[in-house]
């Protein structure tokens, strides 16, 4: 049954391209309300090809003011331990479009690679394993029982999905959960995580005035929040790399020396680091290598400016407020409610007189670990070598996948986490791109897990 599952899977490629394009088409952009109704076509689109193949489906609006979860099981092999997939039909917002050497909603191929939003981030990745379900359906059922469950709102950390497993935890229960959401840490060097940095996604906004002023007028004694805001900023961390909210580090602990010692045996070159951001130096705390410095230390980034003028011109004003979305990574250990107060408390005495400091807190997304040492990880490097060629490495994961610690939490299950993806992918940048390739080995991959699997004990 597996080489016919394979079988099937190398003649249905070019269906699963179109099958691919028809998803990508779809601008399911979870952050902007102007297409609420796109994010619910994504998911209806999946609904009907998880009905189509065998599975039973149910779409679930879990918050009113959320998107919809796909929510798909087939239990037909009872003893036989049940493998749930997890993937995200919501994507990042296409800007800057003029940018895009191709609409970001319409699909090109070129070099191998297809073109568009979510083509890496994550319609590719989890409909590779939507495909791999197919290819076993036609050929008798999968050797393990199935789940598949796939939000809209990763992109904006939603609740919808979290609250789902935490809702129906009994009946969701699962020996694994598979997390395709990465990428490969070097061309033709497959990996899987050890463990994924958390994210704290915050707003500051600095007021003045109670209107906007004339500079010329109110010039030298108004107090300015973009000045003021320029010194929060600055503050916040060091030219050295270093954050300096009281406290930040204190919880973090370093990788274990074994661990250090097998990512320097890694094919990752700092000079071609440098040439696939486009870049002259590497940022950061100059003391940590630049993979410690992805994988495994905090971060803290700002996202964008608001207020003011910014139009064409000039206009000599003095704004009442200014924004800034400011962001930090967070590693294992370090809480995020712990630094989003340590945050509050300290970015006010950063701020210039006369101006007030309020911080919120938009997202947040708790570091994990994945446990390593279980069947499942095994499996996965069977099915990788079989379908690439290659043994996955273990590594750390720079990024985050909010719903990681909910799939632990509720559910308990092993958890294997990878992803199919490239370096230079360019994930929420203009023209991502996914290889076709990648997408064909990444099915194959996802059926030999499934077989692999099928043999392994999950206690």
């Amino acid at each position: 049954m597996l080489e016919q599952a394979i079988q099937h899977a190398r003649e249905g490629r070019d269906q699963a391209e179109k099958d691919l394009f028809d998803l990508l088409a779809i601008p399911s952009v979870s952050a902007l309300p102007e297409h609420r109704a796109d994010c619910r076509r994504a998911a209806e689109w999946l609904v009907q090809r998880l009905r189509a193949i065998g599975m039973e489906v149910e779409l679930v609006d879990v918050h009113e003011a959320g998107h919809p979860v796909v929510s798909a099981q087939w239990l037909g092999r009872p003893g036989a331990p049940t493998l749930a997939i997890y993937g995200h039909y919501d994507v990042q917002p296409p800007d800057p479009l003029d940018e895009w050497a191709s609409p970001p909603f319409e699909p090109a191929v070129r070099d191998g690679f297809v073109y568009a939003r979510g083509s890496d981030d994550n319609k590719g990745q989890h409909l590779a394993g939507v495909k791999a379900a197919e290819h076993w359906f036609r050929s008798g059922g999968p050797p393990v029982n199935l789940r598949f469950l796939i939000e809209g709102e990763e992109e904006i950390s939603g609740r919808s999905l979290p609250d789902f497993l935490h809702q129906n935890a009994g009946r969701l229960q699962s020996d694994y959960v598979f997390i395709a959401d990465g990428g490969f840490t070097a061309p033709g060097l497959p990996n899987v995580l050890t463990g994924l940095r958390g994210l704290l996604y915050t707003e500051i906004e600095v007021t003045g005035a109670r209107v906007d002023l004339h500079s010329g007028i109110f010039g030298g004694v108004a107090p300015n929040p973009f000045n003021s805001l320029a010194h929060v900023i600055a503050g916040l961390k060091g030219r050295d790399g270093r954050i300096t909210i009281p406290g930040f580090y204190d919880p973090v602990v370093p990788p274990a020396d074994s661990e250090l010692e097998s990512w320097r045996s890694l094919p990752i070159n700092e000079e071609e680091q440098k040439q696939a951001m486009g870049v002259s130096e590497l940022d950061g705390e100059a003391e940590f290598s630049p993979v410690e410095r992805k994988w495994a230390r905090p971060t803290l980034d700002v996202h964008g400016v608001i207020g003011g003028f910014t139009g064409e011109g000039s206009k000599t004003v003095i704004p009442a407020r200014a924004r800034a979305k400011v962001s930090m990574r967070l590693v294992p250990d370090q809480d995020p409610e712990a630094v989003f107060a340590s945050l509050q408390r300290f970015a006010p005495t950063l701020a210039t007189r006369g101006t007030k400091v309020t911080v919120r807190k938009l997202n947040v997304a708790d570091p994990v670990r994945t446990g390593t040492d279980h069947p499942g990880v095994e499996a996965a490097a069977r099915a990788f070598e079989a379908a690439y060629g290659a043994r996955p490495v273990l590594v750390r994961e720079g990024g985050s996948i909010p719903v990681a610690i909910d799939f632990r939490n509720a559910l308990g299950a092993h958890m294997i986490v990878t992803g199919f993806g490239l370096p230079g992918d360019a994930l929420h940048s203009p023209n991502e791109r996914y290889s076709l390739d990648q997408y064909h080995r990444g099915t194959e991959m996802v059926i030999r897990l499934m077989h692999e699997l099928a043999g392994a004990r999950a206690d």
